[in-house]
């Protein structure tokens, strides 16, 4: 019986070392697939670029004006997200446009309110009102493991963002509703 036991534990312990010394999981591999990819745009596109502490690569377009965007100020911006892509025929670039605010309305946030992605709440911070700044942001800043529709796991995202304008969180919103003419009792 002790002799089983022992065979029992040394082929268990060949197990876990037999698995420890296997190759990368799928999900190692796909990281360093994206570090591998951004390195290569940077390097590309904005050689001399450096990240924030946080991994955000923030390139300013054109200087705004006016005071930095604050936790609580309610933004609105155009924008355009972009996957990088790489492949034989033009190499690295700007892949597949996933998302984008459009050209009539532009996408409104709160900063600080937790309803944009982490590179965004950081990015935004980094504007002036009239600025247009590309932000690239790595996967840990996005949706990390987690594939969205039509954006993979583990992907690094380019945004090309205008900062149309900020309202302060001070600042008073004055509402207007016009009531269908059936309920509007003051007119009559």
């Amino acid at each position: 019986m002790k002799l089983g036991k022992y065979i029992y534990l040394v082929f268990v312990a060949f197990l876990v070392i037999g698995f420890a010394s296997c190759g990368k999981t799928t999900s190692q591999e796909m990281r360093d697939a994206e570090r591998d990819l951004l390195s290569k745009y940077i390097k590309k596109y904005h050689k001399g670029a450096y990240p924030t502490a946080s991994g955000l690569y923030y390139i300013e377009t054109k200087k705004g004006v006016g005071d930095s965007v604050v936790t609580g100020n309610y933004v609105k911006v155009f924008y355009r997200g972009y996957l990088i892509e790489d492949n034989d025929t033009v190499g690295i670039q700007d892949g597949y446009l996933f998302d984008a605010s459009g050209n009539y309305e532009p996408f409104g946030f709160t900063s600080g309110a937790g309803s944009v992605v982490a590179g965004w709440e950081e990015a935004i911070t980094l504007m002036k009102q009239g600025g247009e700044a590309k932000w690239i942001l790595p996967s840990n800043l996005a949706y990390g493991g987690n594939p969205q529709s039509t954006i993979p796991a583990y992907s690094n995202l380019v945004f090309y963002v205008t900062l149309v304008k900020i309202y302060k969180s001070t600042d008073t919103f004055k509402v207007i509703q016009k009531l269908p003419k059936e309920l509007d009792i003051l007119s009559h």
